[in-house]
């Protein structure tokens, strides 16, 4: 089997990505309308009634807000940990079923292994997860404002990393957000700066194994992929890790399948076989 992964749409406005193999299709976070969401699906080659779960990070309405409409018209189940679920309002939870995986725990979803782990955010119990099928694992850490040796634990078996690079630190303090908002972001609950996602991606990798990048939740008003990828990679180059392949997820979902971010775990695998 071939473990694929397309990002929907990764960003302050909406979060979607899906991760499926021959035989299971996941959802990781829906903060995308339903009408947005289905022909986006059925551009990465999953119909909405084929997922077989949607997995929620937290309650944030840029990751849920179609989760409740697609997992009442499809009858997909929702997996979240049980603060999350309990945040969850009507819209979200009425008539459906949930599954709970608490953070720090591990559940088999048809072929695919997930494993969640806490994050620092200003969630009810926010978590990011690796993934795991067809001797691929994939890292995904998305809402956080700080890390700790236990999550750079969790992230080292990922093949790919998507990391939060939410904002430049500058551009969110000179933008037109109300020092409170800005406040909330920079915090130790909030958001990954370009500068720290940097040096999360470097305590990771510090190891040497290679491994694919992807930069995540880019702000639509506080970063944009090129001062992302440049400051990253400064970061990066400082402790001898340039060579590690790097990209930027898009901020708006995908409008067809030649624009959409996909790869699989055979080109991802032969790919960190050029840097080994």
């Amino acid at each position: 089997m071939t473990l694929i992964v397309a990002s929907l749409a990764s960003g302050s406005s909406g979060n979607a990505l899906l991760v499926r193999d021959g035989q299971t299709a996941l959802l990781i976070d829906c903060g995308l309308p339903l009408r947005t969401l289905e022909p986006l699906l059925c551009y990465a080659g999953v119909t909405p009634a084929h997922l077989n779960a949607i997995v929620l990070t937290h309650e944030h309405g840029d990751h849920t807000t179609g989760a409740g409409t697609l997992a009442r018209r499809y009858g997909v189940p929702l997996v979240c940990t049980p603060g999350t679920r309990a945040a969850l309002n009507d819209k979200h939870s009425r008539g459906i079923t949930i599954e709970e995986l608490p953070a720090g725990q591990q559940a088999r979803l048809g072929t695919i292994e997930v494993q969640s782990f806490a994050v620092s955010h200003d969630a009810a119990e926010p978590v990011g997860y690796t993934v795991t099928a067809a001797g691929a694992t994939i890292g995904l850490a998305v809402d956080l404002g700080s890390w700790d040796d236990g999550l750079i634990a969790r992230l080292r078996p990922a093949d790919l990393l998507i990391i939060e690079a939410n904002h430049c630190r500058e551009q969110l303090l000179a933008s037109a957000y109300p020092w409170a908002i800005c406040q909330r972001i920079i915090g130790p609950r909030g958001h990954l700066d370009n500068q720290q996602c940097g040096e999360l991606i470097t305590a990771i990798c510090g190891d040497g194994r290679p491994r694919a990048i992807r930069l995540a939740h880019l702000s639509d008003q506080a970063n944009n992929a090129q001062r992302a990828l440049k400051s990253v990679r400064a970061v990066l180059q400082a402790s001898n890790l340039h060579h590690l392949p790097m990209a930027v997820l898009p901020r708006q979902a995908a409008r067809t399948h030649k624009h959409m971010p996909i790869w699989s775990s055979d080109s991802l695998l032969r790919q960190l076989d050029m840097f080994g």
